[in-house]
């Protein structure tokens, strides 16, 4: 019989550290996890002497890549992956409430650079109830490259977590592992139909049909991470952070068509300016908090970020008309933050 994987279980925690597992444990359930071990094995160069055939094979050595696809809960467990995303954290009880919480991720200003180091272990269930044939897989000194929120006009939100680790140690008894939370239930995840959810360009709600929204920390090619005498990954170096967007617009008027293309909603003339404007997105439950008259929430920030439309517009028979863009964020006191809303008082990082 085949083994399915709704058994399965993905997790994280932080590191104090590089080189130091996680202590604490946090599980998030997922639509798609493909975080593994990739360790190649190569062919050696043709050889003179013998037979025409490949002689010898070789290894390059393992890294962990990969990640997780989420219907995001914003009860908690979340803001662990938003931190290992950006680096640094602001807490602060929402004025007016009780018990309510901003969280605003952002880049740590000290070192716009850092990302800290995570673990991620994840459980691969068994045949036939056979807890001997269980596996389980620990991923250590792992960073989050990617966050991709989706916004769809009618489902529930996913987000795409991409991460990149240097090891990875096997563990044949994962039935014994133990978590700091239950699996957070469905009144958390964003749905796309709940008000109170929106994108806007310079502040102006914009009627969107479907867009991503995402934020990316590019690392160093791993051939020029690794060194002679190691298997491993000797760092993963962060050498650009971006913020990304893409998004599908009814043509309800040609304002922003023309602000794209001349630089103000009245222009006949084309303008060597890019456009650019502030960029934020909501995203909201369909249930509120508990306790509370209001959804739990993540709003995505950007002081500016400039747009570009890719194709023109398009008259086809019995189609509405619409207009894509994409952009990217540009530096800015605030380049880019995502802020969680949820009953959570704080997010501390482990140091030791």
């Amino acid at each position: 019989m085949a083994v399915t994987a709704q058994a399965g279980t993905i997790g994280f925690g932080p590191q104090p550290g590089m080189g130091t597992l996680a202590t604490t444990w946090h599980r998030h359930r997922a639509t798609l996890v493909d975080l593994a071990v990739v360790d190649p094995t190569q062919e050696g160069a043709p050889e003179v002497g013998g037979l025409p055939v490949v002689t010898f094979p070789y290894k390059t050595g393992p890294m962990v890549q990969g990640g997780l696809t989420i219907q995001p809960r914003f009860i908690d467990t979340l803001g662990w992956l938003l931190y290992g995303l950006m680096g640094d954290v602001a807490s602060a009880e929402s004025p007016g409430s009780s018990g309510l919480y901003n969280h605003t991720f952002k880049m740590l200003a000290a070192d716009p650079t850092f990302v800290p180091w995570m673990s991620f272990r994840k459980h691969i269930p068994r045949k036939d109830n056979a807890v001997a044939s269980d596996l389980g897989e620990i991923y250590k000194d792992c960073k989050v490259l990617g966050f991709t929120l989706q916004l769809p006009n009618e489902q529930p939100l996913t987000a795409r977590v991409d991460v990149l680790g240097r090891e990875f140690a096997e563990d044949y008894a994962p039935d014994a592992w133990t978590w700091d939370n239950t699996f957070e239930h469905w009144e958390s995840i964003p749905v796309a139909c709940a008000v109170g959810g929106f994108l806007k360009i310079d502040g102006e709600e914009l009627p969107i049909v479907s867009a991503n929204v995402g934020f990316q920390n590019v690392p160093l090619d791993p051939r020029q991470e690794k060194v002679y005498g190691s298997p491993y990954l000797e760092d993963v170096t962060i050498i650009q952070r971006r913020m990304v967007y893409d998004m599908t617009v009814k043509w309800n008027n040609p304002d922003l068509y023309a602000k794209v293309r001349t630089g103000t909603t009245t222009g006949t003339a084309w303008s060597a300016a890019p456009l650019t404007a502030s960029f934020q997105v909501k995203a909201v439950s369909s249930i509120d908090i508990a306790g509370e008259t209001e959804p739990y929430s993540l709003t995505i920030d950007a002081d500016e970020a400039f747009m570009s439309q890719v194709g023109g517009i398009t008259l086809a028979g019995n189609q509405a008309v619409m207009m894509r863009f994409t952009g990217t964020a540009l530096e800015a006191t605030n380049y880019a933050s995502f802020t969680l809303r949820n009953q959570v008082a704080s997010y501390a990082w482990p140091t030791s």
